[in-house]
């Protein structure tokens, strides 16, 4: 599954869950967000489900894409990401934590996952993953960020994520497995211009092991940005994920609103490890 965009779209995370603990490996998605994945391999890595197709449609060109732009996008990405602080006092950071460049995940016509280089027009693209411990899970969140040149290829990414979740409801990275992809219920978060939503269950791990994982993302686009949040539990804890998860992406978006206004966040600092 993809972690980050497991879910409805391209940000997903590719997550697997070995001898009955999650793996962290690299996050794309939705942001996602990623356990180490499967054999599986497109333009570069591997990784779990909920991405793009490989049938996207071209973003725009970016004319906005410059070294200045790109520094600017980076350093915005990095002060509205999400530190452990920000899910919750107990939160602490999983291994690996942080991602920069977080790669994409995209899922072939067969619905094959496989990590890649971003799309043209990616100007910053940002993850963190977390844990906790009373859920004895290596990751059981990831917090997104990416910066496009314009609004037409953050538009297309979500397109893209969208057409994916629809396409596969079963998705497969190597051994790793994501069962019940389907669109779900937007979350009640305000200040985007869309919002997609996407669950589904981690089924087989990277061992091909089965597992029983429930994970929704969610993603929203403000202008020519995307945040998503990826979140997985056991089935157990399965209810904590919507309210968790929706609270994750609101805080992304008014940290979004306080970085563009110049402003220092309160929580979860610059972090370059």
């Amino acid at each position: 599954m993809p972690p980050l965009p497991p879910p409805g779209g391209r940000r997903r995370l590719l997550l697997l869950v070995a001898g009955g603990v999650l793996a962290a490996a690299s996050l794309t998605v939705a942001l996602v967000a990623l356990l180490k994945g499967g054999d599986e391999k497109g333009p570069s890595d591997t990784a779990r489900p909920t991405g793009t197709s490989t049938a996207s449609s071209e973003p725009s060109s970016a004319p906005a894409d410059s070294t200045a732009a790109r520094a600017r996008a980076h350093t915005l990405a990095l002060r509205v990401v999400l530190a452990p602080e920000d899910w919750a006092p107990d939160h602490k950071r999983s291994d690996p934590y942080q991602q920069d460049p977080a790669s994409e995940y995209e899922v072939s016509q067969d619905c094959k996952g496989f990590v890649q280089a971003n799309r043209s027009g990616t100007l910053a693209a940002v993850s963190r993953s977390v844990t906790y411990p009373e859920a004895n899970l290596t990751l059981t969140g990831t917090s997104d960020v990416r910066v496009f040149a314009d609004v037409r290829t953050a538009e297309v990414y979500m397109a893209d994520a969208q057409e994916t979740t629809r396409r596969c409801p079963v998705q497969q990275s190597g051994k790793s497995r994501w069962s019940g992809v389907r669109q779900a219920g937007e979350p009640a978060v305000t200040g985007f211009d869309e919002v997609m939503a996407e669950e589904g269950t981690q089924s087989a791990d990277a061992d091909g092991k089965t597992t029983d994982y429930p994970y929704v993302v969610y993603t929203g686009r403000s202008g020519d940005t995307v945040l998503s949040v990826f979140a997985l539990e056991s089935r157990a804890r399965a209810k904590l994920l919507p309210p968790r998860a929706t609270a994750a992406l609101q805080k992304l978006q008014q940290r979004l609103v306080t970085a563009r206004g110049g402003a220092t966040p309160q929580a979860g600092p610059p972090d370059t490890a």
